[in-house]
């Protein structure tokens, strides 16, 4: 009989340790995780029968908890009430109290310990969330890469009809703001390092009760729906809300609601020292907001009308009012106006602060920006100039370029010439030409 290829090539020994392990495995003389290049025990320590000498045994973790293994590109999750305070803090294996192997015992139950000194460490602070709004029974608090999420809401039912407790809706709102985080980032070419802060801080409360003893504790500001204060450097940024289900009568419409809050708190903190020479500090503060009120909430509304192509958040009503210009079509409002001229100026509305526009004008914000995302006649070439791939489609890199001009407080005529690609005499016409395009009933 002639032996395999493999054991007239090279590959002969090799293939002789291979098949001496696998003998090794089957005799149970060494474990499978020694096999995988896992811990090994040191020269002369004896081998262990209960872990298989591994220093780790097994543990059943309830099947609820395999969220704590939600992870995305740019994040995963780093702490979980609900895991810390569960049998054997949710981990799937627990270590060896009876481990032969010394050196193995003294790892498994180092990095048990970790755990739980981390659990120790990080629970009770945000327990002092459910103190602060004397809650009577206990949050779920959850942090991932860039939220931290204390959660008071007992059960959600999402559109998909499918009913989930606090503890899974916490990971879920985690897991959608993350990727509302990520696409922010890539859409507009920013990174973690320019920004003042890169952890957001959400309070979700089933009662407003609840809610206003917390808002001013973590915002210092009051309010009846939602507050929320922007990330600095010395405060974090922080929004506190509760669930009106006469607002928001669904999963929906409050992720809607929550996704134009982020949008405020994630474009506020994007402010970097270096772009700035010694002496020089730009906008003061930082948030648009103040100065350039037309691209923050037309960023707010943008982001949220992706969401099934509604806007139900008005920046308005985070100032306890309740007007309204129109129906709820904002495409329909926007293209009746611009057929009938009766819209208003560009360059009369960019100098309002956020909290100063109207109702009226919070539409027209939005549609403006809405005109600044489209996608470019050239973008291709732009693409193929910057050396984007497929992946990379639906970039707005030049809109990024305008936030950050604005965190350099460059007038708003040169920031349309500088980065966008605009003209401010002209900007009025070309928007126009583009809702009657785009707005118009046959086109939707």
């Amino acid at each position: 009989m002639s032996l395999p290829n493999s054991f007239v090539r090279t590959g002969f020994r090799a293939d002789l340790l291979r098949v001496a392990l696998f003998s090794l495995l089957c005799l149970g003389l060494v474990s499978a995780q020694e096999a995988d290049d896992g811990p090994r025990p040191l020269p002369g320590e004896s081998r262990c029968g209960f872990c298989k000498t591994t220093g780790r045994l097994e543990f059943e973790v309830d099947s609820n908890f395999e969220v704590e293994r939600d992870h995305g590109e740019t994040w995963e999750v780093l702490h979980c009430s609900e895991a810390y305070e569960a049998d054997n803090m949710a981990l799937p294996w627990m270590p060896c109290g009876r481990c032969k192997t010394p050196s193995l015992k003294e790892a498994a139950e180092s990095e048990w310990n970790a755990v739980k000194a981390r659990g120790d460490s990080w629970l009770p602070v945000r327990r002092r969330v459910d103190t602060v709004a004397k809650l009577k029974r206990p949050m779920v608090h959850l942090e991932t890469t860039h939220f931290v999420i204390a959660w008071d809401i007992p059960k959600i039912k999402t559109n998909k009809k499918k009913t989930l407790k606090a503890h899974h809706a916490a990971h879920l709102y985690g897991a959608r703001l993350e990727d509302l985080y990520a696409d922010f980032q890539k859409r507009f070419g920013i990174s973690d390092k320019e920004n003042m802060k890169n952890k957001h801080y959400l309070y979700v409360f089933e009662r407003q009760l609840n809610f206003q003893s917390a808002a001013p504790v973590y915002t210092g500001l009051i309010g009846t729906s939602t507050v929320k204060r922007a990330g600095g450097a010395n405060h974090e940024s922080a929004v506190v809300t509760w669930l009106d289900r006469g607002e928001f009568p669904t999963d929906d419409d409050f992720f809607r609601h929550l996704t134009h809050s982020m949008v405020h708190q994630i474009s506020a903190v994007y402010y970097d020292v270096h772009w700035f020479e010694p002496g020089e500090i730009g906008l003061t503060p930082p948030w648009l907001a103040d100065k350039y009120g037309w691209l923050d909430a037309g960023l707010a509304h943008w982001f949220e009308r992706r969401l099934e192509g509604r806007t139900d958040t008005y920046c308005i009503r985070e100032q306890n009012t309740t007007d309204r210009w129109k129906g709820a079509d904002w495409h329909n409002n926007i293209y009746k106006s611009v057929v009938a001229e009766e819209s208003p100026l560009f360059a009369d509305t960019i100098y309002k602060p956020t909290q100063a526009l109207t109702a009226r004008e919070h539409q027209f914000v939005w549609s403006w920006v809405d005109y600044l995302m489209r996608p470019k006649d050239d973008q291709s070439e732009v693409d193929e100039e910057q050396g984007q791939t497929e992946d990379d489609k639906g970039l707005n890199l030049d809109v990024g370029l305008a936030m950050r001009l604005c965190k350099e407080e460059v007038a708003t005529r040169n920031i349309l010439s500088q980065a966008l690609d605009e003209n401010m005499l002209m900007f009025d016409a070309r928007w126009a030409e583009w809702v009657k395009e785009e707005y118009a009933p046959s086109k939707r």
